[in-house]
């Protein structure tokens, strides 16, 4: 039986979008000693403005003392000084002042945390780094 043309075209864009979405996962990113996180596909966000002086906070990439969660697609781009390329933000190397737009999703002034490692924005922040409040970017 032959599937009418649009029928055809329908299920090869529904296997297409299929595809992109099934690849849309979160990743830890080893640099040397240092983890560089990267959150999926965002289904949403939060809008508060985060960021600060990039630099290493138990061992993941963070910025003025907090672990930061980056926006889906960042990039490493030199481990040497360790620098990522945030799409529609640009390069950042360590030391370097960045702004983003985000939330914290973990903060340890306000109640007793239990150690370990957590799962946030689909990639598994490391117990060392989950120490430290987790601000997820987007």
């Amino acid at each position: 039986m032959r599937m009418p043309l649009r029928a055809a075209v329908v299920s090869v864009a529904v296997m297409a979008v299929g595809g992109l979405l099934s690849g849309c996962g979160g990743k830890a990113i080893s640099v040397g000693d240092t983890t560089v996180l990267v959150s999926e596909f965002p289904r949403s966000g939060m809008d508060a403005l985060g960021g600060g002086r990039l630099e290493i906070v138990g061992g993941c990439l963070g910025a003025s003392g907090s672990v930061i969660v980056w926006p889906y697609r960042t990039r490493v781009v030199s481990e040497d000084p360790l620098t990522i390329s945030i799409p529609d933000k640009g390069t950042f190397a360590l030391g370097d002042d960045v702004e983003i737009g985000g939330g914290y999703v973990l903060e340890h002034t306000s109640t007793t945390v239990a150690p370990g490692p957590y799962e946030v924005g689909g990639v598994t922040v490391p117990a060392e780094c989950a120490k430290y409040d987790i601000f997820l970017a987007h």
